[in-house]
Order: structure tokens, then C-alpha cells, then sequence
């Protein structure tokens, strides 16, 4: 279970900072809120980011998920597809949300 989280904590904070990262790189250009291509490609290291990410979040989700799989599984199914989608959606989501909401409208 320790280690579920940890990967979980590990995967949103590697999401966040290449989300962070990302928008920095598309200064002053909107970002596609939920999916379609940046304006500006993202740099190599960035996609390697957001790749560890998934593979962390799925290592935590599924840790979690084996947790209650032999009392509750659908709960745990449930469980594994909330938190994939929480950890690698909300917060690109978030990130995109401020960072369009920065910017001026233009007329």
C-alpha cells in the first residue's frame, strides 16, 4: 500500500512539472485543454516526463487495485480507473486551465 501511494505521489508531481514545463514553453499561445497538439512541441525530456508519469501511475494504480482485488473487485477496478484518471488527467488539466486563464483576450 506504501508503495502504491508513493508511485501515485511520484506520477502527479512528474505530471505537474512537465504540464508546469510545458506551458512555459507555449508562453503566450493557447494550449489545448483536453487534447490536441501544443502549439510549440514539447521538448524531448518533457515527453520522457510525462511517459514515467503514466508508468508510475499505472505501477500505483494496479498496487492498489491488487490491495482489494480478492475482498472487493469491482471496487478495486473502480479504484484503478478513478486514479488513473485523476492522476494523469486533473493535473494537465489544472496546469492548462491556469495557464490559459493568464492569458489576455484578444480581440
Amino acid at each position: 500500500m506504501v508503495l502504491a501511494l508513493c508511485a501515485i505521489t511520484f506520477a502527479v508531481l512528474i505530471h505537474v512539472v512537465a504540464a508546469r514545463i510545458a506551458a512555459r514553453e507555449n508562453y503566450g499561445r493557447r494550449l489545448p485543454a483536453v487534447n490536441g497538439s501544443y502549439p510549440v512541441r514539447p521538448a524531448r525530456w518533457v515527453r520522457r516526463a510525462q511517459s514515467a508519469g503514466w508508468i508510475s501511475s499505472i505501477v500505483g494504480a494496479l498496487q492498489l487495485g491488487n490491495h482489494l482485488w480478492l475482498t472487493e473487485p469491482w471496487l478495486a477496478m473502480g479504484l484503478v480507473v478513478a486514479v488513473l484518471l485523476l492522476v494523469n488527467g486533473l493535473p494537465s488539466l489544472l496546469v492548462t486551465a491556469l495557464h490559459n486563464g493568464n492569458l489576455r483576450t484578444q480581440p
